[in-house]
This record gives C-alpha cells, sequence and structure tokens, in this order.
C-alpha cells in the first residue's frame, strides 16, 4: 500500500494505492474518486484492537460494532465508517477532507500511540487500534469535548486540519502552551494540564483567552494554525470567562 498527501496545504486530498485484499477506513462522505476494482461498505463504529504485525499494509480486522458508533459520537465523529477494498491490484482510492486544510499522517508502531482531538480523525489503514479514551473535566472545559480517540497499532493513522499543521517536538519536561481549539493530535507520552491564560478576568476578557492546556514531553504535538468559526461575540465572551 502506498499514500501520498496532493494539493496540500489548502486544498489537501489523501491518495492511496491499494493492491487486491488491502482497504483503507475513512469517515463517511470523505470519497473523491476510487477505481472501479474498489468494493465499498459501511461499519458501525470501528475496528476493535487487533494482532499487529509487521506489514504497515496489514488487512484490517473485520470487527465492528454498533456500540463503536455510539462512542465514535463522543468525540463528534460520524457513527459508521467507509470502508474501501480493493478486489484487484493497483486500484486507487482518493478521499478529500471537509475541511481548508493540510492533511497530517501519524504513524504508529508498537508502543507508540497518539492521542487526536475532536473532529480530527480522516481516515487509517493497518492493525490500528481507535479506542475512545474519557479525557475529564479539562477536556471539556479546553473547548474539545470530554472524550478523545486513542490510536495505537502498526500502521497509519491520517488526521485532516483547518489551515497548516504545525509539528512541535517536546523534550522530555518540556512545556508548550496551546490553545486547544488548535490542538489536532498528540503522543500519548505528553501529559496536559488546564491552566488559566492569565490570572486576571479583565485581560481574560479583553484578550480572548480564558482556559488554554499546557502540554509537557516527551512526545510530539500537531496543531493547526486556524480554527473553525465559532459563534460570535457570545461564545468568545462565554469561554473568555471560563
Amino acid at each position: 500500500m502506498d499514500f501520498q498527501v496532493n494539493h496540500a496545504p489548502t486544498f489537501s486530498t489523501l491518495q492511496f494505492e491499494l493492491d487486491e485484499g488491502e482497504s483503507v477506513i475513512a469517515q463517511p462522505n470523505s470519497m473523491l474518486t476510487m477505481t472501479e476494482g474498489i468494493r465499498l461498505s459501511a461499519r458501525a463504529g470501528r475496528n476493535d484492537p487487533g494482532a499487529p504485525t509487521d506489514e504497515v499494509a496489514a488487512r484490517l480486522p473485520r470487527r465492528h460494532s454498533w456500540f463503536g458508533g455510539l462512542k465514535n459520537l463522543l468525540t463528534g465523529e460520524n457513527f459508521f465508517t467507509a470502508e474501501f477494498t480493493a478486489n484487484a491490484d493497483s486500484q486507487q482510492v482518493v478521499l478529500a477532507p471537509e475541511s481548508y486544510g493540510d492533511l497530517v499522517a501519524l504513524e504508529l508502531a508498537e508502543g507508540t500511540g497518539f492521542y487526536l482531538t475532536s473532529g480530527s480523525y480522516l481516515a487509517n489503514v493497518g492493525a490500528t487500534s481507535l479506542q475512545i479514551k474519557y479525557g475529564g473535566l479539562k477536556s471539556l472545559m479546553s473547548k474539545k469535548g470530554l472524550f478523545l480517540m486513542h490510536a495505537t497499532g502498526v500502521g497509519h493513522v491520517f488526521c485532516q486540519s483547518f489551515g497548516a499543521v504545525v509539528h512541535r517536538q517536546l523534550e522530555d519536561g518540556e512545556s508548550l502552551f496551546v490553545d486547544n481549539r488548535f490542538m489536532i493530535a498528540f503522543s500519548d507520552t505528553v501529559t496536559y494540564k488546564l491552566v488559566k491564560a492569565t490570572d486576571k478576568v479583565s485581560d481574560s476578557l479583553m484578550s480572548g483567552e480564558g482556559l488554554i492546556n499546557r502540554y509537557t514531553g516527551p512526545g510530539h504535538l500537531y496543531y493547526q494554525t486556524r480554527s473553525k468559526p465559532s459563534g460570535g461575540i457570545l461564545s468568545t465572551l462565554i469561554d473568555a470567562a471560563f
């Protein structure tokens, strides 16, 4: 299996070249084109953990459930996912994210994983596991919801962004403050804590910054350069108050 990102960084698309039996799991309504040798099927939820293999292009475990679909809704994703499987060699699938921006491919290996924020997931390939994790009150207050998606296994997970993608590697003990509206994904070795951007309420109201996350390494951060439009001045005041 081969993949490449085209038309980056504003109108990015994700192109896969598949041989017989290889599959791609993706968000529904993300397919731009596919060749006639591709079989498309809908699944509830995503695959449960499967035994990792040495091949990134391994066939995905066929374990899906309605309960998995309900868990998807907790992270702002769709109940169903689309599965594209090649019935012959030299087939192609091209995906297009719903937002204007770049794409990032997260490589997974044994012992490594990433947390994805709500709305970031686009697709995954290989023996990868995507599970819903409770992020606690700090996730809710940091504007990304109560739940995160935990990606582990062997393969790749692809994330979409609004704007360009910035990669930052944190050393052990190194910290970076990020407004979580811009966060896409971070290593599961990174810890984060919700903190106040300023001690003064007036400064929060005037600056539009209320609570932000402090991410501490070691590990990788991926964040976007824009956030999707929200509810206007009322939303800004509420965010600043918290």
